[in-house]
């Protein structure tokens, strides 16, 4: 159809209007009833048809229906009436792909009769951009790391939920507000203007950084930021993921203070062996070299046996101390008779040098034996609460249980002495607690600790065991 045609069929309406439906840049069409009777060159091109193909069509052949036979009914307004609807649909284009679409259309008298003037509206791309951002929405609202965006000038306007758990504000408490105002916060490593000032420059940062609650309670946080920009480069604003870390410092931290004492420990350890080396073993060693040399020079056989029983004495003096050593550092009764045997051995010597009772006390099988990793660690267990126990407590009575069934062991240690608060487990004078947690997690058990002041401490310890027939299936 030509553009004279198109005048002739407009030719009770103003030549502007004409040019208007023409020209328009959005895709029009005049319809009667299902039929099309006139299309503008904006829908030519958005559909790809020639004029004669796209005239040659009705509504229902653009209209993307869910059943192939339903039909599409369309009631065109009356004559003269300004009366207009707005319906959303899909609509086919001639190579097969498909455009959401949003149509508009009016009540216009076209050659003399009642017909419809349709302006469409592709919004394929909003669409799309609507269901990203309700994605993102969702998005944002499910993710555990605390999500915080602001414009240019560094003024809030996202707040997501994992941020009002993190940071302890509501999201209507802080949006529109400068961050530097919601954020008083110190950086870790770097100053707070030149962590800005990287950011701005290089549209990126990433940093730890503490900040103190609405609550009061100080927390560390890991954050990555970063500038966000639109398709000309202007900058919009910038987004940072923010995560707590505060339980990692607090194991960082608890690890270092084992080690600390780990590493004090063995000092200790190395201190106590070598006294004893040189104050017992190194001396009686001392006494045997004198001893040697006057039966060297003794002048007759009575006195040279009165020397040998002598230094008889001193070698079984040097071998009870030799063996005392090494009992402290592995008890060999733990590996020859078992847990229940080393544990009665060292209540016994911890009892007897601190002057308290130990009571130990078993329930279950005794046999087969437990694996030698958890009978050692369940055994470093009672000597460490123990020691405690003598160093804190000042107890009169430590009682120690073991039971055991087929599917777990548990170890159960009580005294009677000062207790203490557990909220401070971490503290320096407690430091022995942090070494028992430590080996439990190790053997994959779960600890325990109830203690109060003035009323003593139970530790609890289970470890669950392998199930026997599981390494034969």
């Amino acid at each position: 159809m030509t553009n004279q045609m198109v005048e002739d069929e407009w030719s009770d309406a103003p030549g502007t209007l004409r040019r208007l439906f023409e020209e328009n840049g959005h895709p029009m069409w005049v319809r009667e009833g299902p039929q099309i009777v006139a299309v503008n060159r904006a829908a030519l091109i958005h559909y790809g048809y020639p004029r004669d193909e796209f005239l040659a069509l009705t509504i229902d052949d653009l209209v993307v229906t869910d059943a192939p036979h339903e039909a599409v009914a369309v009631r065109p307004p009356a004559p003269h009436v300004a009366e207009h609807s707005h319906t959303r649909s899909r609509h086919r284009k001639k190579n097969g792909s498909f455009a959401d679409v949003e149509v508009t259309s009016f009540g216009v008298t076209f050659r003399t009769r009642p017909a419809s003037l349709d302006s469409m509206v592709d919004v394929t791309d909003r669409r799309k951009t609507e269901a990203l951002a309700g994605y993102l929405d969702v998005l944002l609202a499910t993710v555990t790391d605390a999500v915080v965006a602001s414009d240019e000038n560094f003024v809030l306007t996202g707040w997501n939920a994992a941020a009002e758990a993190t940071f302890g504000r509501r999201a209507d408490e802080v949006l529109g507000k400068p961050d530097a105002f919601v954020f008083r916060t110190g950086f870790i490593g770097v100053e707070r203007a030149e962590a800005i000032r990287s950011l701005v420059e290089t549209g990126r940062f990433h940093g730890e950084l503490t900040y103190r609650r609405g609550d009061g309670k100080r927390i560390q946080i890991e954050s990555r930021a970063t500038a966000l920009f639109d398709s000309g480069g202007r900058r919009l604003g910038y987004v940072g993921v923010n995560r707590d870390i505060s339980e990692r410092g607090y194991a960082e931290e608890a690890i270092r203070a084992l080690l600390k004492e780990v590493l004090t420990a063995q000092e200790v350890e190395r201190r106590r062996i070598a006294r004893e080396l040189h104050d017992e073993t190194a001396q009686t060693l001392t006494s045997l070299l004198v001893g040697l040399r006057a039966i060297e020079e003794s002048q007759d056989l009575g006195q040279a046996l009165g020397g040998a029983s002598t230094m008889r004495g001193l070698v079984a003096a040097a071998l009870e101390g030799v063996q005392r050593m090494a009992r402290g550092l592995r008890p060999t009764v733990l590996d020859d008779l078992g847990l229940q045997e080393a544990v009665e051995r060292v209540g016994l010597e911890v009892g007897r040098a601190n002057g308290f009772v130990v009571d130990v006390q078993t329930t279950g099988p005794r046999l087969p034996r437990l694996p030698e990793a958890l009978e050692t660690a369940l055994y470093r267990v009672v000597q460490e609460a123990l020691t405690n126990a003598s160093k804190h407590a000042s107890p009169k009575v430590v009682s120690v249980l073991i039971h055991r069934n087929p599917s777990e062991v548990r170890l159960v240690i009580e005294d009677d002495g000062k207790g203490f608060d557990v909220s401070e487990v971490l503290s320096d004078a407690q430091l022995g607690l942090l070494g028992i947690r430590e080996r439990v997690h190790l053997v994959g058990g779960s600890l325990t600790v109830e203690s109060s002041p003035g009323h003593g401490t139970t530790i609890c310890v289970s470890v669950r065991l392998p199930d026997p027939g599981s390494s034969s299936s």
